[in-house]
């Protein structure tokens, strides 16, 4: 495939059929060196058809059965994401029990957790998982259940269990999606049962997603913005997205990608 334009479109119907993509699957398939690709992704991201990360690149729409590997999920926007854990890691008191979700955002709450004492800390995600097992400062719990497809998330019956016969202080959820109207959402169903569970269990259930999350509808509704205590978000977001979502809403002002 010679033409440039007919190359890009390929790359876009990749990405929508796909997922993720390496970079480097694009240049041997289509016999161009590292430089083209880089030019290709560079406008084909300025015209908003994919989102670049380190060493490949996501369709900008994902389909509604779809799910990003967990590896890919972490290389979007991970400045803003260290930010806004950084922000909601700081929400955490000394000698607190804290439920953690799964995702590349509730990976970088977790990193931030370090300096805080003598915390419990319940989570369905195997990276958060191996990420604290070694801390001292950490009594850790890690939920039961079946791997989610893709990911390091566990959920199912047992993990949803598991929730219900324990109580937090603060629960930290992530989103796929974040609308004024439906509220929560979710891209896979298997995890919205584990979501409400933990929203069930916590005093204080916070939400943290960077603005691309919001303004969105995903598959299947996991609560309505009434059932969150509080909504950390990047400033990306607009002013009416700011209105709509009121006063739970905490603006971390970061750099954003």
């Amino acid at each position: 495939m010679n033409n440039a334009s007919e190359r890009r479109d390929a790359m876009v119907e990749r990405a929508r059929k796909t997922g993720y993509v390496p970079s480097k699957i694009v240049e041997d398939e289509f016999g161009v060196d590292s430089s083209t690709i880089r030019r290709d992704l560079a406008r084909l991201e300025a015209e908003g058809l994919i989102i670049r990360t380190q060493g490949g690149f996501l369709p900008v729409e994902r389909k509604e059965n779809h799910t990003y590997p967990y590896g890919p999920r972490r290389l979007v926007r991970p400045s803003v994401k260290n930010h806004l854990g950084e922000y909601a890691a700081n929400l955490v008191e000394e000698g607190q029990t804290v439920m953690i979700d799964g995702g590349s955002t509730m990976w970088h709450v977790a990193n931030h957790l370090k300096s805080t004492r003598n915390l419990t800390v319940i989570t369905n995600d195997l990276q958060i998982g191996l990420l604290l097992c070694e801390w001292t400062n950490i009594n850790l719990h890690v939920t039961g259940g079946a791997q989610v497809d893709g990911l390091y998330t566990l959920a199912g019956p047992a993990t949803v269990e598991f929730v219900d016969r324990i109580h937090v202080d603060v629960a930290f959820l992530g989103a796929e999606a974040v609308e004024a109207e439906l509220g929560l959402s979710d891209v896979n169903v298997l995890e919205v049962p584990v979501k409400q569970a933990m929203i069930r269990a916590a005093d204080c259930a916070v939400l943290v997603a960077d603005s691309s999350k919001f303004g969105k509808r995903s598959f299947a509704k996991v609560c309505g913005v009434e059932e969150l205590t509080q909504i950390v978000t990047d400033g990306q977001v607009t002013p009416e997205q700011r209105g709509a979502f009121g006063r739970k809403l905490e603006i971390v002002n970061v750099n954003c990608e």
